[in-house]
């Protein structure tokens, strides 16, 4: 543990590698404007993603980021890690995914999804030219090209 935590990071950094103990040696003290934080980064198997999957407790809250989406679990939406855990056992679940829309390199937007609720066209961000799907395993990935609305 590290002392400099706050007690949020403490409790939240326990259960977290309690939850998943195959992570504890990725786990880190990280700093932000003074801040020190538990922080933990894995890589997907599949190394497919824009960005690792990111496990942080900066400023009080659970934040949660795989490829191009995050989340964040604060008590002031209810049991914040009975709902981070259960986001984190989805993305490691292979049955959803991050649905991503992009214009060439930039990003529009992006959405965590059931595999049953993914889009085949851009009817949502209609300025992309191609949806990215992105799962843990790469079970469900897709690349998507789309002509855009401008």
């Amino acid at each position: 543990m590290n002392e400099e935590w706050s007690q949020f990071s403490k409790e939240m950094s326990q259960r977290i590698l309690e939850a998943f103990p195959e992570w504890r040696s990725n786990a880190v003290s990280d700093e932000n404007c003074g801040e020190k934080y538990f922080k933990l980064t894995i890589d997907p198997p599949s190394n497919n993603t824009g960005a690792p999957l990111e496990i942080d407790t900066y400023q009080e809250e659970i934040t949660v980021a795989f490829d191009a989406y995050h989340s964040h679990f604060s008590s002031f939406e209810g049991d914040e890690w009975e709902n981070a855990y259960t986001f984190i056992k989805n993305i490691i679940s292979d049955k959803y995914a991050v649905v991503s829309y992009w214009r060439n390199e930039q990003w529009c937007g992006s959405w965590f999804q059931k595999k049953k609720s993914f889009p085949n066209c851009n009817e949502e961000y209609p300025y992309a030219n191609k949806i990215k799907i992105r799962s843990w395993s790469r079970e469900l990935d897709a690349d998507i090209e789309c002509k855009p609305k401008d």
